[in-house]
C-alpha cells in the first residue's frame, strides 16, 4: 500500500523582483502600482522569506510601501484576489534599510490559501509626494511537490 503513496517533498524558489526608482514630484497622491507578478504556483506553499533593500525618500512621515496580492486565474482571464498581506515590510524607512520576513502557513491567508495554478502579485506604494527605491527583492518559496 505504501508503494502505491505519492511521493511529498519541498522545492524552494527563488523570485526575484526588478529594481526600482520611482518619484511622484508633482504631490499627487499615488495609488498602488503592479511591482511584477510572480510565476503560477505548481501546489500548495508551506512557507515564504522574502527580503529587500529599501529607502522611502519623502517629506513629513515615511508612506511607501510594498505588498502582496494572492491572485487565482478566471474563466473570463481576469485574475480573482484571494487574499492580501498589506505592509509586507511596514512602511519604508527615511534611510536605506534591509528588511526581512517570513510568512508560514499558519500565519497568514496569503499562504495558507495558495493552490496550483495560482500566482502572487506584488504592488508597490510610495505614498505621498514621496521617492521608493527597491533593490535586491527577493521571495523564497517553499512548495510542496508530489510525485506519484
Amino acid at each position: 500500500m505504501h508503494a502505491m503513496m505519492p511521493d511529498v517533498s519541498l522545492i524552494t524558489e527563488l523570485w526575484k523582483g526588478p529594481e526600482f526608482d520611482s518619484s511622484n514630484s508633482c504631490g499627487e497622491h499615488s495609488h498602488p502600482e503592479l511591482y511584477f507578478d510572480g510565476p503560477i504556483l505548481p501546489s500548495t506553499v508551506k512557507d515564504m522569506q522574502l527580503s529587500v533593500v529599501w529607502k522611502d525618500k519623502g517629506h513629513g512621515s515615511s508612506k511607501g510601501k510594498l505588498f502582496m496580492k494572492l491572485m487565482r486565474p478566471t474563466a473570463n482571464g481576469k485574475p480573482k484576489q484571494i487574499a492580501e498581506h498589506p505592509r509586507l515590510f511596514g512602511f519604508g524607512e527615511r534611510h536605506k534599510t534591509k528588511a526581512y520576513k517570513v510568512i508560514r502557513r499558519s500565519d497568514h491567508p496569503v499562504v495558507a490559501n495558495a493552490k496550483a495554478g495560482d500566482f502572487y502579485r506584488f504592488m508597490k506604494d510610495r505614498g505621498e509626494a514621496h521617492e521608493l527605491k527597491v533593490k535586491n527583492f527577493q521571495v523564497q518559496a517553499t512548495v510542496y511537490t508530489v510525485v506519484y
